[in-house]
């Protein structure tokens, strides 16, 4: 026993200094900054404007715009897509030194995480990832016997790496749809890229890059309510909901559908839209256009436990770049990959990465208890993953009220936006369980994404929410706030009426209304951190206490509802029961039920909410489809991804 006794002190011992010495280790890493210490002005939008308006620019001004890149700042691949239709359209106008210089630093760039120099870019989000490839393959492509100073390759070394990567980004996106669904502030960030490849790039990328763009602005065209791309999504900031008019997508919207909302020119990094090959298919500017009561259905996205399944948990690229696109890291299902993948790479530098050199002990990942270890914390950054969405949109004439189906109730959130009713340009309005967000996190917040996930159902003009908020904080978190609130502008309706748990707000002939569990009532105080938030937040901010609380949504209008009045009477007689996590809501004949983490009915019939990769009457695909075929009013396209066919019929 003695003997026995030793040799577990021993080894007791020796796991405590191999810990401490990992420890040691890992406080002498130094964290990169992501940003600037001193405000940065970006200017090669304004030369690229310029340069195609034939106008005067003075390329010092492009100072900054290099300091930002080849300090390695985040965002520095904002400013590739301007840079690159520079150089590939508008050489000759550049004076020579000023064409040097941009030359210079684009060569000495970093373009992905395995090469070298430390940095703090995020290179992993879906947006930066074809931002990052597609800049170093055209580069590549545009000088291929130059040397890239940052790691000595040449450019058709740079090209051939690069290439890769952009086909299995756009692989992805064809087989999976967008991680960042419907998000109005990163389509942004793919669109410019995306149209730089259809341009430059060889005839397959070229082909490829044109059905992505297809089936992004499919997406577009779907989701927008008279021009306002404000739907449910994976990734939307506090502008991009609380606006309700779609932020920078709007510029392109005007593109597309003409600029019937007096939107203002684009002089961002989508102008390059104004002047490439690329057309949008007829039938999806007539998507577009329609303006006729339609369901539609779509699913965008992995779940983490399918990567497995699809081979998308390791170091190759095509599975970093999945695993990452969801911003999946500390989960149990990929936490160990995240690691592994930050010490090969040589990543805990980095700002955005900087707090997981914590876990990275040598005994942990060799015994494989990380999984163990991520389960039993639950640490609120598993909510950063983006998930399959199963996206229900129900568009009128008088308003669209979109959500994302059953979206992993009760778990943490981040940006994510699951649900949101546009009733006019201006006016949305949607609930949210606002966050207290803890060290090292940008997000969750007051009004961006979710402390924690309701359960989300709708069918046509009623959404149902049911929120289980926890009492303690999770691991890295801060105790949760113990109410939800709406994003209810009244200063914006014609007439608004808070009764009880009751809320109702009338514009024009439209008609809202939430029934709560609680009492409702706008805050008398701003209780968000935010400057933006804190001013007249009474007009907008509607408050229900508690942490088991409901919130139903239904809007309606004057043709169905004969007056506002007896609107207000209908709701009110609607026969609403919550018991066992089991709400029930009685509305113009139909028995909605949603069960918490469980099923979802309607009339007594199981809602199914694991949707098809589109599923409306504008098109009728299966999830992985090796082809998609989009039809409406006599127009149609056809395209198939691995053939490389697109097809107007």
């Amino acid at each position: 026993m003695k003997k026995l006794l030793i040799a577990l002190s021993i080894i007791i011992i020796a796991i405590i200094a191999w810990i401490g010495t990992d420890i040691v280790s890992n406080e002498d890493i130094v964290k990169v900054r992501a940003k600037s210490p001193k405000g940065l002005q970006m200017r090669e939008n304004a030369a690229l404007y310029a340069l195609q308006h034939d106008q005067p620019f003075d390329f010092s001004q492009m100072a900054d715009t290099y300091t930002k890149m080849n300090g390695r700042f985040d965002t520095a691949d904002f400013r590739t897509p301007s840079l690159i239709r520079i150089l590939y359209d508008h050489q000759e106008k550049v004076p020579a030194d000023a064409l040097a210089e941009m030359k210079e630093t684009l060569l000495n760039f970093k373009y992905w995480m395995d090469q070298p120099g430390h940095d703090g870019m995020c290179f992993w989000s879906e947006n930066h990832q074809i931002l990052f490839s597609s800049a170093e393959y055209l580069l590549g492509k545009l000088y291929p016997d130059d040397i890239f100073t940052n790691d000595g390759k040449t450019g058709a070394e740079h090209m051939a790496m690069a290439r890769a990567r952009v086909v299995s980004w756009l692989e992805q996106r064809w087989l999976y749809g967008f991680t960042e669904w419907y998000s109005n502030t990163y389509y942004v960030e793919d669109v410019a890229p995306l149209i730089n490849l259809i341009d430059f790039a060889d005839e397959e990328i070229s082909m490829k890059a044109q059905i992505i763009l297809d089936l992004l602005i499919h997406d577009v065209a779907t989701q927008s309510y008279k021009g306002h791309f404000v739907a449910s999504s994976g990734r939307m900031y506090e502008h991009g909901k609380r606006n309700g008019t779609g932020g920078s997508m709007s510029k392109l919207i005007a593109n597309i559908w003409g600029n019937r909302y007096g939107y203002s020119e684009d002089k961002g990094m989508m102008q390059n839209f104004n002047y490439s090959k690329y057309q949008v298919p007829a039938v999806i500017k007539a998507i577009g256009f329609d303006e006729s009561e339609q369901v539609i259905k779509a699913t965008n996205g992995l779940n983490l436990s399918e990567l497995a399944g699809e081979d998308l948990i390791g170091q190759q690229d095509n599975q970093i770049m999945m695993q990452w696109a969801m911003e999946s890291f500390t989960n149990p299902e990929v936490i160990s990959n995240t690691v592994d993948y930050l010490e090969n790479n040589g990543m805990f530098t980095n700002e955005f990465l900087h707090d997981f050199k914590m876990v990275n002990l040598g005994f942990l990942k060799t015994f494989g208890l990380l999984p163990a270890i991520s389960r039993l914390l639950n640490p609120v950054s598993d909510g950063v993953s983006i998930q399959r969405a199963n996206t229900y949109t129900y568009k009128t004439p008088d308003f669209m009220l979109t959500s994302a189906q059953a979206y992993h109730p009760g778990t943490f959130g981040d940006q994510q936006h699951l649900w949101n009713a546009l009733i006019s340009k201006g006016v949305s309005i949607f609930t949210t369980h606002p966050a207290s967000i803890g060290p090292g996190f940008n997000s969750p917040t007051y009004w961006v994404g979710n402390g924690t996930h309701p359960h989300v159902a709708q069918e046509k003009n009623v959404v149902l929410n049911i929120y289980k908020i926890p009492s303690e904080a999770g691991f890295m978190g801060k105790k949760p706030a113990d109410y939800t609130h709406a994003h209810f502008p009244k200063d914006k309706m014609d007439e608004v009426i808070i009764d009880g748990r009751y809320a109702f707000g009338r514009l024009g002939e439209k008609y809202v209304a939430f029934t709560g569990k609680n009492e409702l009532y706008y805050t008398k105080e701003a209780r968000s951190k935010s400057k933006k938030s804190e001013e007249n937040s009474s007009r907008y901010d509607l408050i229900q206490d508690g942490r088991d609380s409901y919130w139903i949504f239904e809007v309606s209008t004057q043709a169905k509802e004969q007056s506002f009045e007896q609107f207000i009477t209908r709701i009110k007689s609607n026969v609403v029961s919550y018991e066992n996590n089991r709400l029930s809501y009685q509305s113009n004949d139909k028995d909605i039920v949603l069960q918490y983490g469980a099923e979802f009915t309607v009339d007594g019939k199981t809602i199914e909410t694991e949707h098809k990769r589109f599923d409306s009457s504008y098109a009728q695909t299966d999830r992985k489809a090796k082809t998609m075929t989009i039809k409406h009013n006599g127009k149609s396209l056809y395209l198939d991804f691995y053939n490389l066919t697109r097809e107007e019929r």
